[in-house]
């Protein structure tokens, strides 16, 4: 099998799709697990160390 010009440019063009998309993939994963420690650690903040705290208050007066 030869290789013309024509097919080095058609594999090029395919090389620099999936490269790109490769690339758009990395992107928005950096972009999720920013946003989900962002959210991770608001959830925390807001709702878990809250409950956590009026638990423990709840248990140590139940307990006297």
């Amino acid at each position: 099998m030869t290789i013309n010009i024509d097919s080095i440019w058609v594999m090029f063009g395919i090389a620099t799709i999936i490269g790109f998309g490769g690339y758009v993939g990395v992107y928005w994963a950096v972009h999720l697990i920013l946003a989900s420690q962002k959210i991770g650690a608001w959830v925390a903040d807001k709702v878990i160390w809250p409950l956590y705290v009026k638990t423990k208050a709840w248990g140590q007066k139940w307990t006297k």
